[in-house]
C-alpha cells in the first residue's frame, strides 16, 4: 500500500511539472526557453541600373535554455513573420516569403531580391529585414545595396 501511494505522488508530481513546463503534448512551450537569430548570406549587394541581385535570408532557432538542442521540445513550429525595409528608390525590392516556419534543430530561407530600374544614387543604401516571432521575440539584420556601373 505504500508503495502504491509514493508512486502515485512520484508520478503525479512528474506530470504536474511537465504540465507547468509546457512539456506535455500540444501545450504551447513558455516563449523564454525559445528565441531564434535572423542573418544575411552577404554583407553588400553591388548592382547595376536595370539589373537585380539577391542574397539569402537565414532564420535559424536556439533554445535559451541550454547550450545543446536536445533539451529543447522538439514539438514546437515555430513562425517567424518577415518585413523589409530600407528599398533603395527607383528599385523593386521583395523576399520570397514573408512568413517562414520551421521546427527545432533546423534552419528556414527566405530569398530577398532587387530589381532596379534607375541610377537613383550611387552610394550604400541600408536595407533591412526584422523577424518577429508568435511569442513576440524580434530580431534584425541588416546588408547594403548599392547601385553603380561597377
Amino acid at each position: 500500500m505504500f508503495l502504491v501511494i509514493t508512486l502515485t505522488l512520484v508520478i503525479s508530481g512528474a506530470y504536474a511539472n511537465a504540465y507547468e513546463n509546457g512539456n506535455e503534448s500540444g501545450n504551447s512551450f513558455p516563449p523564454q526557453n525559445f528565441d531564434f537569430t535572423i542573418t544575411a548570406s552577404r554583407t553588400l549587394i553591388k548592382i547595376q541600373p536595370s539589373a537585380s541581385g539577391s542574397l539569402t535570408i537565414w532564420v535559424k532557432p536556439y533554445c535559451t535554455n541550454s547550450t545543446s538542442f536536445i533539451l529543447c521540445d522538439n514539438t514546437v513550429l515555430q513562425t517567424v513573420n518577415l518585413q523589409l525595409s530600407g528599398c533603395p528608390t527607383g528599385s523593386y525590392c521583395t523576399l520570397d516569403r514573408t512568413q517562414v516556419l520551421f521546427p527545432p534543430l533546423y534552419s528556414a530561407p527566405s530569398h530577398f531580391v532587387i530589381y532596379s530600374f534607375s541610377m537613383s544614387t550611387s552610394s550604400v543604401i541600408n536595407v533591412t529585414v526584422t523577424g518577429t516571432d508568435q511569442f513576440g521575440h524580434s530580431h534584425a539584420t541588416h546588408f547594403g545595396v548599392i547601385l553603380c556601373y561597377c
